[in-house]
């Protein structure tokens, strides 16, 4: 089963504001003499920019029947579901993980292994843990 990530606000104003300086950087480019360095300029924002809508629009999670898949843009990982021991449900913008592949601030906080978390953000975050413990009945939830 495929889950989109749900997306925040938030990162709609900074992908807002990104496009925003890339316009500006393009206007500048017309208007001033230093031509390499307003390209430059423009290639690095152009190129984050699309990187990260990239990322944006190609952000999933699957749950096989005995993985949980993640892809966020070009990063991609699997997780053997019997390998989760907890998954907490998190409502806070800052996050205290290695690994966040989510683009909304809920979310769930994902402890597999002994010292591995990943924290991802799925549009129907009940369903999704529902699923999961299907799976593997073991897992310990914190809401």
């Amino acid at each position: 089963m495929e889950f989109k990530s749900e997306k925040s606000i938030f990162i709609y104003f900074v992908f807002l504001i990104l496009l925003g300086i890339l316009g500006l950087m393009i206007f500048a480019y017309n208007i001033e003499d230093d031509t390499v360095g307003a390209l430059i300029g423009i290639g690095i924002i152009g190129l984050v920019t699309c990187f990260l809508l990239h990322c944006f629009f190609n952000t999933n999670y699957t749950i096989s029947e005995t993985k949980l898949k993640f892809q966020c843009g070009v990063i991609k990982g699997e997780i053997p579901i019997e390998k989760i021991r907890k998954i907490e449900y998190n409502n806070s913008i800052f996050v205290a993980i290695t690994l966040k592949l989510g683009w909304s601030h809920k979310g769930l906080i994902i402890n597999y292994n002994q010292f591995d978390d990943i924290y991802i953000s799925p549009k129907n975050r009940v369903q999704f843990v529902k699923h999961l413990l299907q799976i593997n009945t073991n897992i310990i939830i914190n809401k």
